[in-house]
């Protein structure tokens, strides 16, 4: 079980949106996508491959500031919710600084010694086919699956993969692949990273609470017995304590290398056997258990919450062709439409608090809430990271935009402002409900 005493944080994504300056003049979602429709007019679809390309960018925007907006009010009121269960400030009318309220509260049960543990397993989201097929007509394209000349089809899946699916998050999922991070496990594992919990080998470098029992080296915070080197000099000791380097045996709290089983709690190093509990890796290690980091499953799955590279039953996020060429110009911005308006199955919340019995009560009275706002906030985060960073030239490298789709690209400018910030503001406020900064 993961708990923000052993982390200090438990979920959620770190989104990195492109940089777009908020919007000082106050104005409404709904009155930036008015004026964003206005801006763009002039275009048709049939002038051009791009000039099509632009409108099913600008209507895909509009649909997901809209959702972005929805999205961040629910937030607010499920942070509100909690801050009314527990008792604290809950008329604050920003979704930021409701979320902040409630994380403030949070992270001071933490530091008191409360242990959280907040586990959200998203549902499978499916975005409308039937938006994306018309959206794709209008821009004239080949109706069919996006295909990827000379490179590897990438896309968000919440479905069944037919190729490797890779898992990116900080929240704890089931991984039967290769974790890079950390993976958890309940049974021993081979561990070519940092192992924490209990290590089986017959030698390990790191920290055993319990001591050494056989050719030890390195720093006892127990009772040494061998010879200690301190600044003094070298000594000969019988379970007595060492201010400098222990060589010999060490009874508690050894830090450094031992040739003999750790039959105690085992951290910050490496074992050369099976690890128990956790272990950190950064190139990647095989996992059976569950990972916090990256998981990635090379064989066909049933069930990616992920980047499947190769096709997906249910799609969350545009496609992207690693290395080559999507088939159609407008693919993008027409599964942008689509997800906007996603149908997703309920979430799966796990919640454990030691210490604080009233926040437990919250979470679970208003676990619904918080796995429904994940959710989204994950199918949203990558339609709009992408669709917000394109810019004039990423339509002109496809051909003409004439002069009216110089004008709309620069009239969507508030309605991605408005995006990213919302979507920026439910990343946060899925950070928050788990006490963690960001």
């Amino acid at each position: 079980m993961i708990s923000h005493k052993s982390f200090g944080r438990v979920l959620m994504m770190v989104v990195a949106l492109p940089v777009i300056a908020a919007l000082g003049n106050g104005c409404s979602a709904a009155q930036s996508a008015q004026q964003a429709a206005a801006g763009c007019s002039g275009l048709s679809a049939t002038a051009s491959s791009a000039q099509a390309t632009i409108l099913a960018w600008s209507t895909a925007l509009g649909q997901l500031n809209t959702a972005a907006t929805t999205l961040e009010a629910s937030w607010l009121s499920t942070c509100n919710e909690m801050n009314t269960a527990l008792g604290l400030d809950a008329t604050q009318t920003d979704a930021g600084k409701a979320c902040s309220v409630l994380q403030t509260y949070i992270s001071a049960d933490i530091t008191a010694g409360v242990t959280v543990s907040l586990v959200v397993a998203p549902g499978a989201c499916q975005a409308s086919a039937s938006v994306e097929a018309s959206c794709e007509a209008q821009a004239n394209c080949t109706v069919t699956p996006a295909t990827c000349t000379g490179g590897t089809i990438e896309v968000g899946c919440s479905g069944s993969c037919s190729a490797e699916c890779d898992v990116t998050t900080t929240t704890s999922v089931a991984c039967t692949g290769t974790c890079q991070g950390e993976c958890t496990a309940s049974a021993a594992v081979q561990c070519s990273g940092t192992c924490t919990g209990t290590c089986d080998a017959p030698t390990w470098s790191g920290t055993c609470d319990a001591g050494c029992s056989a050719s030890f080296t390195g720093s006892c915070g127990g009772n040494c017995t061998g010879s200690c080197k301190a600044s003094s000099g070298t000594t000969q000791v019988t379970g007595a304590a060492c201010a400098g380097t222990c060589s010999g045996t060490c009874d508690a709290k050894a830090s450094g290398s031992c040739s003999a089983k750790c039959s105690g709690n085992f951290s910050g190093g490496s074992c050369s056997g099976n690890c128990t509990g956790k272990c950190n890796v950064s190139a990647g290690a095989s996992c059976s258990g569950t990972c916090t980091g990256t998981c990635k499953v090379t064989t066909p799955s049933a069930s990616c919450n992920g980047e499947c590279k190769g096709s997906c039953s249910a799609t969350t996020s545009p496609p992207t062709c690693s290395g080559g060429s999507l088939s159609c110009n407008a693919t993008a911005s027409c599964q942008g439409q689509a997800s906007a308006s996603l149908s997703c199955s309920p979430p799966q919340v796990t919640v454990a608090v030691t210490g604080d019995a009233a926040l437990y009560a919250a979470y679970q009275q208003f676990s619904n809430d918080i796995g429904n706002a994940i959710n989204q906030t994950i199918a949203l985060k990558g339609p709009i990271t992408t669709l917000a960073g394109d810019t004039i030239s990423t339509f002109q490298a496809l051909g003409d935009v004439g002069a009216g789709g110089v004008s709309c690209v620069a009239a969507q400018a508030s309605v991605a402002a408005s995006a990213s910030a919302s979507i920026n503001v439910s990343v946060s406020a899925s950070a928050s409900v788990s006490g963690s900064s960001s």
